[in-house]
């Protein structure tokens, strides 16, 4: 996978040729188009705003051609403010995002209603136009097939996700499988959760300054089940009585409460106490040697 930084020099290489007038030299580059990854959108963005009208010209290609859709807001006001050619550019980057608007519809269907190779090429597909306000239903089929099937929707989920850094850090969360609406299950879960975090945990733990590492571990790892089925029930609230979403709302409150608590605990820890993620700030349990995020999986 190419890294940011060897993205950057590629990238700024082409942006010194064409301003030196080498026509092409960003929009038709292949490297630029197959090694793209929406995490360098960030390095290509400020160039749209480059004084040279030629690199703008070329970086609105470039983005045409990877389906970049963070670019829409801007590239809408360059079409109405750059020149002609600039905004003959945006036209067609606009034209292509709203073709794969209307695409996504029939995308979605195939992957509901069919197999094999018809669903691996709208996976592909969807991978490469799907936008956040689809990925309620990419999870949902995600949850409904397994095996090779699942591995393929994982990377268009992945590949969505990609292109937004709010979610970004929810990946490990939307990467969970879902869980589909059953009204006893749920009240099981709510039963239990209810049970091990103001019977066991507040009686237990949250009247002791000082925890064990273990104990905070076990606790965190309980916390994130918790959490990450909370996370999957909440799309099923609406096919459930209105009781059981405020027992859901009660749980969300009683979660936050643990969690707090928690957070002022002093803990005797085996080793070197970084709780903390460096990459998304979440918590990191110790475990097997190695400190790990329960968030977004980071290991150190």
């Amino acid at each position: 996978m190419t890294e940011r930084l060897e993205y950057l020099e590629h990238f700024l290489d082409s942006v010194e040729f064409v301003s030196s007038g080498k026509k092409g030299s960003i929009s038709n580059d292949k490297w630029l188009v197959s090694n793209y990854q929406s995490s360098f959108f960030t390095v290509v963005e400020k160039h749209l705003r480059n004084t040279d009208h030629r690199v703008r010209l070329e970086t609105v290609i470039l983005l045409t051609n990877v389906k970049e859709r963070s670019a829409a807001p801007i590239i809408r006001e360059m079409r109405s403010a750059d020149n002609e050619n600039v905004s003959s550019a945006c036209l067609g980057y606009l034209k292509a995002i709203g073709e794969d608007d209307e695409l996504i519809p029939e995308l979605i269907g195939t992957l509901d209603l069919k197999r094999g190779q018809e669903f691996k090429k709208a996976a592909m597909k969807l991978a490469s136009v799907g936008r956040r306000e689809d990925i309620k239903d990419i999870r949902r089929i995600y949850g409904q097939v397994d095996g090779e099937m699942r591995e393929d929707i994982k990377k268009t989920l992945l590949a969505v996700i990609g292109r937004y850094d709010d979610l970004v850090s929810k990946k490990e969360l939307l990467l969970t499988v879902p869980v589909f609406p059953n009204e006893n299950n749920f009240i099981i879960f709510l039963n239990s959760s209810e049970e091990y975090l103001d019977v066991r945990y507040r009686s237990k733990i949250s009247p002791r300054k000082r925890i064990s590492s273990d104990t905070y571990n076990n606790v965190v790892r309980g916390m994130k089940k918790i959490r990450v089925r909370m996370f999957n029930e909440s799309d099923n609230l609406q096919d459930y009585p209105e009781e059981l979403t405020r027992r859901y709302n009660g749980m969300v409150d009683l979660l936050a409460w643990a969690s707090e608590d928690l957070v002022k605990k002093e803990v005797d820890w085996n080793t070197d106490p970084g709780t903390v993620c460096p990459k998304c700030g979440s918590t990191m349990v110790f475990g097997n040697d190695t400190w790990k995020c329960i968030e977004c999986g980071y290991n150190r």
